[in-house]
């Protein structure tokens, strides 16, 4: 018994040895997993450590992102950006990471940080641009495209984008001047063409028609049947007034479509514009015969036809057609106005009062005073054409007449100055040019009249304040403004009259009178230089200018001969036009404006009063 329970006894000891044995082995063997583990770890860390400190930051980016670890790339890329702002590259590929995670406000925020740190960098000014004209705002895109150019003028992908940008933004005036870079840098034809109508299209826009219809000119020599083209150019002709061309492209269409109503009416217009009265006949007899003779235009185009028929001087045919139209129309006052004016263009001037006062019987009254004022004019041109003709009491008769129609017709009392000036009668005519001006202030012609009255009359100053209103009003009359610098001259003022002289030849220079009068200006300044090459010019023009040759004898003390005359082959034809226009004006010059008749003393002795005006018939016109 004893022996059974020693041996269960040794039994259970060595199975609890044998327990804490294995319990001991598997903690030991645990133990050195774990610390080979750690060991392992520690191992590894530490390569990390090391890898991480040696490794370039970019490179190791540029392997996050081969990766598509973009979080881990964005985090340590803004880590290693704390401790180096100004790394462009790794920004760039930090910015490309965001881009494409769809964060794009970062990504734009870092594109700009790198434009700040490098701003020659074309590469990210050219994406930002890109991105901002995609996306907005425009404005940005165009300010980044402006730097582009700047820093690269022949970046053709910048001038191209900029051109559709200003043109976006209703930029016109810089886009054109982007399109016109494209349009010199252009070889392929059909980019040139589409071009060329952009550019044509933005000139319209900014109102530079002159510059659009030479760019629409350039196309239709390319394409001359484009109707189109041809229409644009035909309308940007008429409304410039060009009426050549315009009339050249109306008969092109015509050519192309066949005849056009609309079309046919402005060629006529153009016609008449042009003063081709044979041409606007021939053409208001074709619209007349497309029309319908109830229209509403009828009547305006035959009385058209009529008053471009008594312009060829056709005025029988002129008169029978508006004499029917009148008896179907009597209340029509512009067929009546026609027929009157035909009626004076052949003399019949009573036929047209009487027409005039049946007018005044069948209309309302609100009317009369514009009939009135018809038969005013009416017998105002019958009183000039009885003085043309010498009749000159039944002429003032008739002035009279008028007025008593109408004393308020400035064309009268003007008419009555220019009668009065052609007889020499100047105060009456000074006093009949007031009365014009009084009614009508803004007519120059009317200054005019007066200040050549008060010259023939002996006021000198107050011609010149008469002249000075003239041009003062109309700056293109020529005839007021050489008046007012002869009147300079007359009252001593030649540094002010050789001031008129000067301007006056950018309009006329090769006037010989007004180089005669700058060369005495000159002279009486004792400019003696410049007087004598301004008398050898005169001369120059008009080898027969008595006044320059005598002048300029005195003052070289010799004789004269011109460099080149009036003989001289190639100027036969000039010279006897110039010839008959001197004829013409000294044989209706004011006698004591001639030097034709000056002994040798009296030039010896010439003074300031010896500057020429020559008035003619046609002073007032």
């Amino acid at each position: 018994m004893f022996t059974i329970l020693l041996t269960d006894s040794i039994i259970f000891t060595m199975n609890v040895l044998l327990i804490l044995g294995l319990v001991l082995f598997t903690c030991t063997f645990l133990w050195v997993y774990i610390k080979f583990l750690s060991i392992t770890v520690n191992k590894t860390n530490t390569k990390k450590v090391v890898d991480e400190a040696y490794e370039n930051p970019y490179e190791r980016c540029k392997k996050l992102y081969a990766q598509g670890m973009h979080a881990e790339l964005q985090r340590y890329a803004q880590r290693e950006l704390a401790k180096n702002f100004a790394n462009t590259e790794l920004r760039r590929i930090l910015a490309q990471s965001f881009m494409e995670t769809g964060n794009e406000d970062l990504a734009i925020a870092h594109y700009e940080a790198i434009l700040s740190i490098s701003p020659q960098d074309i590469e990210t000014r050219e994406f930002l641009a890109n991105y901002y004209c995609e996306n907005g705002p425009k404005s940005k895109a165009i300010e980044l495209y402006e730097q582009i150019f700047m820093y690269d003028s022949g970046n053709i992908n910048a001038v191209e984008t900029l051109a559709k940008l200003y043109e976006e933004a209703s930029k016109w005036d810089k886009a054109v001047e982007m399109y016109k870079m494209l349009l010199d840098a252009e070889v392929d034809e059909t980019k040139i063409s589409e071009l060329q109508y952009t550019l044509a299209n933005l000139y319209t826009k900014i109102n530079n028609d002159e510059k659009a219809f030479e760019v629409y000119r350039n196309i239709n020599k390319s394409d001359p049947e484009n109707l189109e083209i041809l229409i644009i150019l035909a309308d940007l002709a008429y409304k410039n007034k060009y009426w050549k061309d315009c009339l050249a492209y109306y008969n092109k269409i015509i050519s192309i479509v066949g005849d056009d109503f609309e079309i046919l009416e402005k060629i006529a217009q153009i016609h008449v514009i042009l003063e081709n009265w044979n041409d606007a006949v021939a053409i208001y007899k074709k619209i007349i015969s497309m029309e319908d003779k109830t229209s509403s235009n009828y009547i305006y185009h035959k009385n058209e036809l009529c008053n471009a028929m008594l312009k060829t001087g056709d005025c029988e045919e002129a008169i029978n057609i508006l004499k029917e139209l009148n008896l179907e129309n009597p209340k029509e006052t512009s067929i009546a106005f026609s027929l009157a004016q035909a009626y004076a263009l052949v003399g019949k001037y009573q036929s047209g009062i009487n027409l005039y006062n049946n007018l005044l019987d069948e209309l309302p009254p609100e009317n009369s005073d514009i009939i009135i004022r018809y038969i005013s004019d009416l017998i105002c041109s019958w009183a000039e054409d009885l003085f043309k003709k010498g009749e000159y009491n039944q002429a003032f008769d008739k002035f009279f007449e008028a007025l008593k129609y109408d004393e308020e017709n400035d064309k009268v009392y003007y008419e009555l100055g220019k009668c009065n000036y052609y007889i020499k009668s100047f105060q009456d005519a000074i006093g009949y040019f007031k009365r014009a001006i009084s009614i009508k202030p803004q007519e120059s012609k009317y200054y005019f009249g007066l200040g050549c009255a008060y010259d023939e009359s002996g006021s000198v100053k107050n011609a010149k304040i008469a002249f000075y209103d003239a041009i003062n009003i109309n700056p293109m009359d020529i005839k007021a403004r050489i008046a007012y610098a002869i009147s300079l001259t007359k009252e001593l003022e030649y540094a002010q009259s050789i001031e008129q002289f000067t301007e006056i030849l950018k309009y006329i220079p090769n006037n010989a009178d007004t180089l005669y009068n700058l060369a005495l200006a000159y002279e009486l300044i004792g400019d003696y230089e410049r007087a004598i090459t301004y008398y050898k010019k005169a001369i120059d023009e008009n080898n027969d200018h008595k006044e320059a040759m005598h002048n300029l004898e005195l003052l070289i003390g010799e004789p004269y001969v011109p460099e080149k005359t009036h003989n001289e082959p190639d100027e036969i034809i000039e010279a006897e036009t110039v010839d008959e226009a001197e004829v013409t004006e000294e044989e209706t010059a004011p006698e004591e404006n001639t030097q034709q008749q000056q002994t040798e003393q009296e030039a010896d002795n010439f003074h300031e009063d010896e500057a020429i005006i020559k008035y003619d018939d046609s002073m007032f016109n």
